[in-house]
């Protein structure tokens, strides 16, 4: 009896005493969707509305600012080309910065020679919508990957 329950003690021991080795949790990191579209490809601009009218085709916009493309990069910098027509006195690019704003619902940057926090309604694989406040009116400027 003796034997039995010394047995029993060790066996009690030797499990409570056992190591468990735990395997390495392996959390994969979601994808950044919003940053890999915004930085994917250059961005056209092909429209602009202001207070639901518009602006593009009425002369508010240059001529020369239409074929601009704008090439936002992960870090952080932001290129607007001039492309084939440049404004007069313009070089044929402009180096800014960019980043998103409250939670990717926004976005700041220079967009048409405008530093202003923009307002994200669209942001997909082929389109970004942004709307901005210019002098009281709501504006939005419509992109396309180029």
């Amino acid at each position: 009896m003796k034997k039995l329950l010394i047995f029993t003690f060790l066996t009690l021991a030797a499990i409570g005493c056992k190591k468990t080795v735990e395997e390495p949790q392996v959390t994969q990191i979601p994808e950044d969707v919003e940053m890999k579209r915004i930085t994917s490809a250059p961005w056209l601009m092909y429209k602009a509305t202001a207070n639901g009218l518009n602006i593009w085709d009425v002369g508010v916009i240059e001529s020369c600012q239409k074929d601009d493309t704008y090439k936002f990069y992960k870090d952080s910098s932001l290129m607007q080309y001039e492309n084939a027509n440049i404004c007069s006195g313009n070089t044929d690019s402009t180096e800014s910065s960019w980043s998103f704003y409250e939670g990717r619902k926004k976005l700041i940057g220079t967009i048409l020679n405008i530093t202003d926090t923009a307002e994200i309604v669209l942001l997909d694989d082929n389109f970004l919508n942004v709307k901005l406040d210019y002098e009281g009116s709501p504006v939005v400027i419509y992109f396309k990957k180029k």
